[in-house]
């Protein structure tokens, strides 16, 4: 099994808060950075153009989880809570100076700058105190459609507008050397060269049926934080639209039927770019049962994601 990447410079780039407020053994995909360049023109319905989130105003009432020791407490502050400290200020809940970062502010997310300060890299925050993919809150019926609201966000025209290629969006696992703030937090960026050509060449093997998602396991090439190439599994999904919950779609599908611990798992998500469109769900955590010759699985969507 391939073991995660875990440099300083990737758990510096996560660190931001403290102070901001595909090439495989043939070499045939390519994985460099794209530079500056146009967003993925998909949308959730596979082709029409998406409704604009909310606009910025008061935050208003959202439905919460009750404290617990998984989902955090809305006293938390600092060190890996400072995200959340930065939200309750965007919200107006605690006091201190605005922050530029505050990209909009609405009764269910805050939209942060990430930590490169690119144009594809931003973050989708929840209002809740909600500490990561572990909460069990965001796989209830009341939890808002954070996938959704982080695409939609990315789109042009919006204050996280990603200025890329494709765009790929991302949940990294509770691993505490994976993931530097618990606060759950959606990435939204850009997704690195080569990924997509990967996962079209993988399309006639890739179901759109959730109960075969657990089986759907297939080696991706990504990039190191250096930028060389390296490979990881993952259960790879097709969905037609990003309109149920992806959270409750991998808890039903993949967690409870492999006996996995949700608090291990890492999410991306980006649109398929073929056939009738749709988007592609991929999941996998580091302790994933591959096939013979498969690389490991991880915890992080790192290998998958471009911010800077």
């Amino acid at each position: 099994m391939v073991g995660d990447d875990r440099t300083g410079t990737e758990l510096g780039r996560r660190q931001f808060v403290r102070l901001s407020g595909t090439v495989g053994a043939t070499g045939l995909l390519g994985l460099v950075a794209a530079g500056r360049a146009r967003a993925d023109g998909g949308s959730p319905d596979g082709g029409h153009a998406p409704t604009p989130p909310d606009a910025p105003g008061a935050p208003g009432t959202a439905a919460c989880p009750t404290p617990s020791a998984l989902c955090g407490y809305p006293s938390d502050t600092g060190g890996r809570y400072d995200l959340w400290d930065r939200v309750q200020v965007c919200t107006g809940a605690k006091p201190g100076p605005p922050f530029p970062q505050c990209l909009r502010t609405t009764a269910t997310y805050v939209l942060l700058n990430g930590g490169s300060g690119s144009n594809h890299d931003y973050l989708l925050v929840p209002t809740c105190r909600v500490s990561g993919i572990e909460c069990p809150f965001i796989t209830t019926a009341a939890a808002p459609n954070y996938w959704l609201d982080a695409w939609l966000n990315a789109q042009p025209g919006q204050p996280g507008h990603v200025v890329y290629p494709h765009v790929g969006l991302g949940v990294n696992s509770a691993d505490p050397m994976i993931r530097q703030q618990d606060q759950l937090h959606i990435h939204l960026a850009g997704i690195h060269s080569g990924i997509q050509t990967q996962l079209q060449n993988y399309d006639a093997s890739i179901t759109n049926n959730p109960a075969r998602w657990r089986d759907q396991i297939v080696p991706i090439w990504g990039l190191t934080s250096t930028g060389a190439p390296a490979p990881r599994s993952y259960r790879v999904l097709h969905v037609a639209n990003l309109n149920d919950n992806l959270f409750r779609l991998l808890l039903d599908s993949v967690v409870r039927p492999t006996g996995s611990n949700m608090a291990a798992q890492a999410m991306a998500v980006t649109p398929r770019l073929i056939g009738n469109g749709g988007f592609y769900v991929l999941n996998s955590e580091p302790g994933l049962t591959v096939p013979p010759g498969q690389p490991g699985g991880t915890g992080t969507v790192d290998f998958l994601l471009a911010y800077a």
